[in-house]
C-alpha cells in the first residue's frame, strides 16, 4: 500500500487529506480534515509559520496517526510536508532527477534504493502521480460542500 498526502488552502481555509491505495490504485482508506479557518489573532501570532504549523502539526500528524491501514510510503508533492521518515517527496522534473518511472523523471527525497525499488514496483501497475489528482479533487469537493 502507498499513501498520498496533501494539504490545500482554498478560500482562506486549510484542509488536508490522505488517500491510501493498494498496488492497483484502488482506494483502501481515505481520511481528511474539516476545513480550518485561522482566526485573525492566529494569523498575527503565527505569522509566516502559520501555514507550516497547520499543515504539519494540526493536519498532517493527526491524519497519519489515525490511519488504520499503514502504507509503506506516503508520497507528497510539497517539500514542507516531509515530517516523518516514511514520507517521500515526489516531484516530476525535466532536469535534476534520481528516478525514472515510465519515461518520466522524478526527484525523490529522501532517496535510497529501497524507496526507488518500491516506486518502480508501483509504477509498473499504476500511474504513480494519478492519485494526487483524485486527492486534490476530493479536497476541493469537501471544501465546497
Amino acid at each position: 500500500m502507498i499513501g498520498y498526502f496533501s494539504v490545500k488552502k482554498i478560500n482562506e481555509k486549510y484542509l488536508g487529506g490522505i488517500l491510501v491505495v493498494d498496488e492497483r490504485g484502488i482506494p483502501v482508506e481515505f481520511k481528511y480534515t474539516e476545513p480550518i479557518t485561522p482566526t485573525p489573532l492566529q494569523k498575527i501570532i503565527y505569522g509566516s509559520s502559520l501555514e507550516e504549523y497547520l499543515s504539519v502539526e494540526i493536519i498532517g500528524k493527526n491524519l497519519v496517526e489515525k490511519l488504520e491501514n499503514k502504507p509503506e510510503l506516503i508520497l507528497v508533492n510539497d517539500p514542507s510536508l516531509t515530517f516523518k521518515e516514511n514520507i517521500v517527496l515526489l516531484l516530476e522534473t525535466k532536469s535534476s532527477f534520481n528516478v525514472e518511472l515510465n519515461n518520466r523523471y522524478f526527484k525523490v527525497t529522501p532517496f535510497n534504493e529501497t524507496i526507488k525499488d518500491k516506486l518502480l514496483q508501483i509504477s509498473e501497475k499504476i500511474d504513480i502521480t494519478e492519485p494526487f489528482s483524485r486527492l486534490e479533487k476530493a479536497l476541493n469537493y469537501i471544501c465546497e460542500s
